[in-house]
């Protein structure tokens, strides 16, 4: 793999990471309090998220059925069913094969 390869692949997993807060913040809470706000700025800037990816994985986030519908479940104090839908939102949202791969390759190097 060459350097060009790995930077994309550690780039790409930077997003996923990025992605993922995203998305336990927002089915904690829609409206973010600002400390919230301010740990996600940081991490943005650590994890080198830049504004055209962050606006596009926001977007993506709130426009999340499944995210709407914890948040909704959580706020209505866990009363409703949703754990079938949860199950298979997880397996969707599990790594590509593409991934698996690279992370298999980085650990090849010893770069885990």
């Amino acid at each position: 793999m060459s350097q060009m390869d790995m930077e994309y692949e550690i780039h790409n997993l930077e997003q996923i990471a990025y992605d993922a807060v995203l998305r336990a913040f927002k089915a904690q809470s829609d409206a973010l309090t600002w400390e919230t706000e301010g740990l996600i700025t940081e991490l943005r800037k650590e994890l080198r998220v830049l504004d055209d990816e962050h606006r596009e994985l926001l977007s993506q986030v709130n426009g999340d059925d499944l995210i709407r519908r914890i948040r909704e479940w959580r706020e209505a104090g866990g009363n409703r069913n949703i754990a079938p839908s949860v199950a298979q939102h997880i397996n969707n949202q599990l790594p590509s094969p593409t991934i698996l791969a690279s992370r298999n390759m980085l650990s090849t190097f010893g770069i885990d």
